[in-house]
């Protein structure tokens, strides 16, 4: 179980490296995304705190999968096939982004097709939703009562709230002509007021799931430390009182 305790610290200390990239970004962008402008600025506080950041949520993300499939079969049935089944979907949303988004993405900038990045947008907003449920499915059967309720409430919120701000503007998307290494590509441009419309509300609901998913994880891991410590005393005592036994065996020889 220690193994198990340990991935749900990683995971919350992931969950928080994400709310940083998220509010950061939002904020230093004055709460507009404006494609624009920011591929103007290769150093623009969103790109730093997306390369500097990113990584190593996704590798604390990946680490804690490995360390709960090692541990799921002292969990139980139920919580080793929901582990499989997360980490299922942890491959399928990196082979969407890999193999298909980024290339149908970039074949689309070539052709200047408008309808491919559209498309490739779509399939990277599809995948997302198998990303959202993946901390659902890696604590549910550790939790019960209130940290299984934060869970429910956590994949509701973060998948209404974060898809729906992925996709809406996606219907707005328009390419421009721009001249690199003597290729021409043309980059989709966005500009979406996140501060006007649903976009407020959306964004909250955003960050309310993430915000539950990181208590929930946060109870999950206090709680099985707190079973480790207890199997940890447990083991103690009886390796004391065996050795008390086998004493007073010696001494009564």
């Amino acid at each position: 179980m220690k193994r198990t305790a340990w991935a749900m610290l990683m995971m919350v200390i992931s969950f928080l490296l994400g709310t940083i990239i998220a509010v950061g970004s939002l904020t230093s962008m004055g709460g507009r995304l404006d494609m624009a402008r920011l591929t103007a600025t290769p150093l623009s506080v969103s790109t730093v705190l997306v390369s500097c950041l990113d990584p190593p949520a996704i590798l604390l993300e990946i680490a804690a999968i490995i360390l709960l499939l090692t541990d799921s079969r002292q969990v139980g049935r139920a919580h080793h096939r929901l582990v499989w089944i997360a980490t299922i979907f942890f491959v399928v949303w990196a082979l969407a982004n890999l193999v298909v988004f980024l290339p149908l993405a970039f074949l689309g900038m070539q052709r200047g097709s408008v309808s491919m990045v559209k498309a490739a947008q779509m399939v990277k907003a599809g995948a997302a939703v198998l990303q959202y449920s993946i901390p659902f499915l890696l604590a549910f059967s550790l939790t019960r009562r209130a940290p299984r309720v934060l869970l429910w409430l956590a994949l509701a919120l973060t998948v209404v709230g974060n898809l729906a701000v992925v996709t809406l503007p996606i219907a707005g998307i328009q390419l421009r002509a721009v001249q690199l290494s003597g290729q021409i590509l043309y980059v989709p441009q966005f500009d979406v007021d996140y501060t006007a419309g649903p976009y407020p509300i959306l964004l909250a609901s955003g960050y309310m799931g993430g915000a539950l998913y990181m208590l929930a994880y946060a109870l999950v891991a206090w709680q099985t430390w707190k079973e480790v410590s207890i199997r940890a005393k447990q083991a103690t005592q009886s390796v004391c009182t065996a050795d008390a036994i086998s004493a007073a065996l010696r001494g009564r020889g």
